[in-house]
């Protein structure tokens, strides 16, 4: 049986809990207590991690679950180490991020393409070399560019958008779930053009 590895990013510390940019962690944690994974910190793999054999649709799958302690941008540091440490191809890893420039309510599933200025993923590519492994690409927009778009990542959700966000977090389970029993492909043409609101 091979592992897939779901890697969600976000900064760790209270003070970023619930913050546009870490609802990769948010799906992440949605994920694991759906299928009762639980996460415990590994310092020499700069994450918090949990492993377990979990069935979807009556099959069977290995999952790793990586939370990266490292702040975002830094995020390649650890995903190497689990990459090392696992024995797992990039091919195999799901990375979950946040996308300013998708407006919430929108998810993009994707293989093998470039970090679009995103600074986790851009140091996960400089680090392991390739682009090759799918991403779960979560809108927090419409982005207000410019100078404004370091604190409005870092904002947290209002009362409005909080409903929307978690109907967001449902839906990337299911994408998640279809990349992990069929393929990117099928959820992309799946989940790539829903509206959800």
């Amino acid at each position: 049986m091979s592992s897939k590895l779901i890697v969600g990013l976000g900064n760790p510390g209270a003070e970023y809990d619930s913050s546009r940019h870490n609802i990769g962690f948010a799906v992440l944690d949605a994920f694991g207590e759906k299928h009762k994974i639980l996460g415990k910190q590994k310092r020499r793999l700069s994450s918090w991690i949990g492993k377990e054999e979990v069935e979807i649709n009556g099959n069977k799958h290995e999952l790793i679950l990586a939370w990266p302690t490292t702040f975002m941008n830094a995020s390649g540091e650890a995903v190497l180490k689990l990459l090392s440490f696992y024995r797992v191809k990039p091919k195999d890893v799901i990375v979950i991020h946040d996308d300013v420039a998708l407006n919430l309510g929108k998810i993009r599933v994707g293989f093998n393409s470039g970090a679009g200025g995103q600074h986790g993923v851009e140091s996960i590519i400089s680090h392991i070399g390739n682009q090759e492994f799918a991403r779960l690409r979560v809108g927090v927009g419409p982005d207000p560019g410019g100078d404004k778009r370091a604190d409005y990542v870092l904002s947290k959700f209002n009362e409005e958008e909080k409903n929307i966000v978690n109907k967001v977090i449902s839906t990337s389970l299911e994408a998640i779930e279809a990349i992990i029993e069929k393929d990117v492909g099928e959820a992309m043409n799946k989940f790539n053009g829903l509206e959800i609101v």
